[in-house]
C-alpha cells in the first residue's frame, strides 16, 4: 500500500553540512532512517542532488530522485515522491531523524484511513508533517500549492483533508520521547550524540 521517500535534499544552512551524512551512533544519520522505513516497506527511495548521498544510495541498492522544482523546499520533495510513488501513500520521512523506529512507523502506515494525509503530533503538539503518510491523490493539490508559490508545508495541511494522530496514540512506544529529535544544528547534533551514548549504556547495563 505504501513506499517511503526520505528527504535528503535540504541545503542544512543551519547545521553547516549535509545531515544525511552526519555520524551517530556507528551509522550515518541518513542510515537510521533508512532502517527504520524498512520496518514498514521494501520500496524506498532518497530525494536528494547531493553526489555524496546518491553514492551512498547507489552502494546499499536505495533508489534516488531529485525534485522537479528548484528552490521549493520540502513541498518540493513532497511533489517528487507523489509522482514518482507507485502505490496509494507515500510515507515521508526527514533525513535527520534519526530516533524512527520500524514501529512507530508502522503505527503511522495503520492509521492512514480515509484521508489525503496523516501527520503526527509531537509530545508538545506541534506537527510533523516531514513523518507522515500523503496519498499520491492529493499531488494536484500539492503542485498548485507550488504553482502559485507557496513554500510551507502547513499552509498545503490547510487545503487537505487531514488526520492528525496525537502523540498520546503512540507515546507507549520504546524511544518515543526521541521520535521528533531532529538536527537542525551543531547543538541538536551534539544532543543527539549524548541521546545515543545514553542509551547504548542503557542497553549495555541491562545486558550485564
Amino acid at each position: 500500500m505504501i513506499s517511503a521517500f526520505i528527504q535528503a535534499g535540504g541545503l542544512s544552512t543551519r547545521m553547516g553540512q549535509n545531515k544525511a551524512l552526519l555520524p551517530l551512533g556507528g551509522k550515518r544519520c541518513l542510515e537510521w532512517v533508512i532502517a527504520a522505513a524498512r520496518a514498514v516497506t521494501p520500496e524506498i527511495t532518497v530525494i536528494t542532488s547531493d553526489p555524496c548521498v546518491r553514492g551512498i544510495c547507489q552502494k546499499a541498492e536505495i533508489a534516488v530522485a531529485s525534485d522537479l522544482y528548484e528552490g521549493v523546499g520540502p513541498l518540493a520533495g513532497l511533489h517528487a515522491a507523489l509522482v514518482r510513488c507507485r502505490r496509494e501513500a507515500a510515507l515521508i520521512l526527514a533525513c535527520d531523524l534519526p530516533f524512527l523506529t520500524g514501529a512507530f512507523l508502522g503505527r503511522l502506515v495503520e492509521a492512514f484511513q480515509g484521508v489525503e494525509a496523516l501527520i503526527p503530533l509531537d509530545a508538545q503538539g506541534r506537527p510533523q508533517p516531514l513523518c507522515a503518510v500523503y496519498a499520491v491523490a492529493c499531488l494536484p493539490k500539492v503542485t498548485e500549492a507550488i504553482e502559485r508559490g507557496e513554500r510551507r508545508m502547513t499552509r498545503l495541511l490547510e487545503r487537505l483533508s487531514v488526520r492528525f494522530l496525537a502523540f498520546s496514540e503512540v507515546a507507549h512506544l520504546p524511544g518515543a520521547e526521541d521520535f521528533f529529535r531532529d538536527l537542525d544544528t551543531p547543538d541538536d547534533y551534539a544532543r543527539a550524540r549524548e541521546r545515543f551514548h545514553e542509551r547504548q549504556n542503557t542497553r549495555s547495563q541491562r545486558g550485564g
